[in-house]
């Protein structure tokens, strides 16, 4: 190691940009937008006005719940239930 700063300028231009508060890792990294439900709703409802055709949902909802959280809960309830069988014998 070196005490001369221009030995390693990446150092300085780093604490030159945290002294401006720029925050060098922000600076770095790029991220997309996030929308809202209420922005994603808005723009959905703006493409049905602007379009010529009839309007297509653009995802179909399905009704109860989904076959994963049923089979989660039916694991859950069966492994408590040998644990009490287990418990009892």
């Amino acid at each position: 190691m070196t005490a001369n700063p221009s030995a390693c300028p990446a150092t300085v231009t780093s604490m030159a940009a945290i002294r401006q508060g720029i925050d060098p890792v922000r600076a770095r990294v790029a991220a997309s937008q996030h929308l809202t439900n209420d922005q994603i709703l808005q723009a959905v409802e703006a493409a049905r006005h602007a379009a010529d055709g009839p309007y297509q949902p653009p995802i179909a909802r399905r009704s109860g719940p989904h076959p994963g959280d049923v089979l989660y809960w039916v694991t859950c309830v069966g492994g408590a239930c040998l644990l009490l069988i287990e418990a009892t014998i």
